[in-house]
């Protein structure tokens, strides 16, 4: 029986998706098991703008969301603009006092006005996993 849930716990490892694993021989042995899958959570990828610019950008796989991070000051406009194709269908972003709204001013261009200085992280999905997206600041 050792062997058997040390085989349970390998194949959980594996594939911590499954929550019950079900034996050939009999009904008897089904065995649910209660681990809870250790979730990783990837880091924020940091913007900071070249000296004297006002603009970056980022371009990767976007179709599983990106979280950028970026330190903006009080009273700024912040632009999203997708530049790589593909619709962007989740742009949400949040700052040191919570989420903030931003102005859609096409499909493809938001503008957010930025009410305290701090860290603001910007979280984007697109509809095709490679795209492109430019950050400004002014």
């Amino acid at each position: 029986m050792l062997r058997i849930i040390g085989l349970i716990v390998g194949v959980y490892t594996m594939f911590p998706f499954i929550e019950t694993l079900a034996l050939p021989d009999r009904s008897a042995y089904v065995l649910p098991l209660s681990f809870q899958p250790l979730l990783v959570a990837q880091a924020a990828t940091r913007i900071q703008f070249a000296k004297g610019s006002y603009c970056g950008f980022y371009s990767g796989n976007f179709s599983r969301g990106k979280e950028f991070i970026l330190n903006l000051g009080r009273g700024q406009t912040f632009i999203t603009r997708n530049i790589g194709g593909g619709t962007q269908y989740d742009v949400s972003v949040s700052g040191p006092n919570g989420a903030i709204s931003g102005r859609r001013i096409s499909n493809s261009h938001i503008e957010y006005y930025i009410p305290v200085r701090g860290d603001y992280y910007l979280y984007i999905e697109s509809t095709v996993k490679y795209s492109a997206v430019e950050f400004c600041a002014y």
